[in-house]
């Protein structure tokens, strides 16, 4: 199994989360799939939406499950919402057809 990483910075992910996910497409049509949102030791230690559970993942020891659980439902309640820069899709689409995600 490749490991997964970052495609912000390149380095090993903590911790990758796929949800469910809707638009519409150029003609107003409603399209379903799936999102993912990726927490970074290295890209994510700046943002407020992801202290508690960087906190808890990079903590001494196994976090308890129920407080894991409620960090992870506190930072995707944040991150789920964001639109990616335009700039940084870009650069991420770059590396991916490039093969280096």
């Amino acid at each position: 199994m490749t490991p997964l990483v970052c495609a912000r910075c390149a380095a090993p992910a903590l911790l990758a989360v796929r949800y469910p996910h809707s638009w519409r497409n150029g003609s107003g049509e409603r399209v379903e799939g799936l999102r993912e949102s990726v927490l970074c030791g290295s890209c994510d230690t700046d943002d407020p939406a992801a202290a508690a559970l960087l906190a808890l993942i990079t903590g001494d020891g196994p976090p308890p499950p129920t407080r894991l659980t409620d960090a992870v439902d506190d930072w995707l309640a944040t991150v789920r919402h964001r639109t990616p820069h335009p700039a940084a899709l870009d650069t991420e689409e770059s590396r991916w057809r490039s093969g280096d995600l």
